[in-house]
């Protein structure tokens, strides 16, 4: 005997509205983060690491 697609509730289906509240909510709070990252800027270690590396490619280019 074939079996059918399972069965869901009504519980576990959402409507087209309860998605679109869902994503909204999700990229409401995906975008918090992101800002809040951006606010923290650059650490300063990172900002040597990459101020060392701008000055041994400009110093390795003026030997060639």
């Amino acid at each position: 005997m074939a079996e059918g697609p399972p069965k869901t509730t009504k519980s576990k289906m959402l409507s087209g509205a309860q998605k679109q509240n869902v994503n909204a909510l999700i990229a409401t709070k995906l975008r918090g983060y992101y800002d809040s990252i951006i606010e923290e800027g650059t650490p300063p270690h990172l900002l040597d690491l990459l101020e060392q590396l701008h000055n041994a490619e400009t110093e390795a280019k003026s030997k060639k």
